[in-house]
């Protein structure tokens, strides 16, 4: 079983006892530009990704909470997580809020 989240507290809280911290890779759209794909990172990964940042395609930058939740708010998105803790935090998805 798994639930989804959309409040901002609830999410952070989630992320925070998972030893996460939010991130943003740029993706490329298709027509020229970029698209913002959020992520979490967790535990030491975040570390050894951080130097690789935005400037390259697929480069995770991690970002403040602010920054985060304008683009999950913008995109219409929502954090589903299981039910059950998962101490290695990797089984979340982000996907479109249910209509």
């Amino acid at each position: 079983m798994s639930k989804i989240l959309t409040d901002h507290q609830e999410i952070r809280d989630w992320v925070a006892a998972h030893a996460g911290n939010p991130a943003i890779i740029s993706i490329p759209n298709g027509h020229g530009g970029f698209q913002a794909r959020l992520r979490l990172t967790f535990g030491q990964r975040h570390l050894q990704e951080q130097g690789s940042g935005n400037d390259q395609i697929g480069g995770i930058e991690m970002v403040p909470w602010v920054e985060w939740f304008k683009e999950f708010e913008s995109q219409k998105l929502g954090l589903r997580i299981p039910d059950a803790i998962d101490d290695a935090g990797s089984a979340y998805q982000i996907e479109k809020r249910p209509e």
